[in-house]
């Protein structure tokens, strides 16, 4: 049996076994983020367009102020961001399966349309673990801010907003769970067998199960701060030398895309697995 520890060291360990995959995943990471940036230029200077036609024209004057080029480009951008995000999601699925396999090596990226999918039904066991914790955060949010309900249905509110946070963590953890078990049996539906997905937690332990969770995501967040905090002051030293916030900005995302965000989440995904491999063995 092993133990947490073991889990984490093998985890931060296993991105090193091949970083020559690291940095591909981390070139797709590096893209997605330049893109996010270049939307957020397009759709800034398209919400300026906006602001100087308000004084002389109606609501439907202002959005015809920004250019169809603009709004092309906020659309690409999005569907391209939107791929990559399914391809980086797939593959972090292809890294859990190799820790429940207990294969060493990363995955390959030969099938892109299986990558895809993956990616695809991960998003789809994301969002329906989310709706739960989403409506009642809603409904804490719509209460608390409403002046007209009175003091107590305000404070009912706020006491929602809370509960929809410790809901989401709560539910997160199950939903590791829920996508190794996805995973391990290559269906989707097998990510919403919760009476399989919870006998496996009590198999493990549940005080042992989520202190190993919680160990994990408080080691990937120190390395992630630390590795931040580095890359921050190397970005805003260039920054300063050449006298541009853009240079900054640009050091910084290629810095943290092409280095630390593919090694966090191949590091959580082979915790995952790993964590989930322990469960079902025991």
């Amino acid at each position: 049996m092993a133990s947490i520890t073991d889990i984490i060291k093998e985890g931060l360990k296993y991105p090193f076994n091949d970083t020559r995959k690291v940095l591909i995943l981390g070139l797709i990471f590096l893209i997605s983020g330049l893109i996010s940036l270049f939307t957020q230029y397009v759709v800034y200077d398209s919400m300026t367009l906006m602001v100087n036609a308000s004084p002389y024209t109606s609501v439907n004057g202002m959005f015809a102020s920004i250019p169809p080029s603009n709004s092309a480009l906020i659309f690409l951008s999005w569907i391209v961001t939107f791929i990559l995000f399914l391809f980086t999601s797939g593959y972090i699925y292809d890294v859990i399966k190799y820790a429940i396999d207990g294969r060493y090596e990363l995955p390959d990226f030969g099938n892109i349309f299986a990558i895809l999918k993956n990616g695809l039904r991960t998003l789809i066991v994301g969002i329906v673990y989310s709706i739960v914790p989403a409506l009642i955060f809603i409904l804490g949010l719509m209460l608390m801010v409403n002046e007209a309900s009175g003091e107590a249905v305000n404070m009912f509110g706020l006491i929602l907003l809370f509960v929809s946070f410790i809901v989401a963590i709560f539910i997160y953890l199950i939903e590791v769970i829920a996508i190794s078990h996805m995973v391990e049996n290559d269906s989707l539906k097998s990510a919403f067998q919760f009476s399989e997905i919870f006998d496996i937690i009590s198999n493990m332990g549940w005080g042992r199960f989520i202190g190993a969770l919680i160990f994990a995501f408080i080691v990937i967040a120190i390395i992630s701060m630390f590795f931040g905090m580095i890359f921050g002051a190397i970005s805003t030293g260039i920054g300063i030398l050449f006298d541009s916030a853009l240079v900054s900005t640009l050091v910084s995302s290629i810095l943290t895309g092409l280095l630390l965000s593919p090694y966090i989440s191949i590091a959580l995904g082979r915790m995952f697995g790993s964590v989930y491999k322990e469960a079902i063995s025991e």
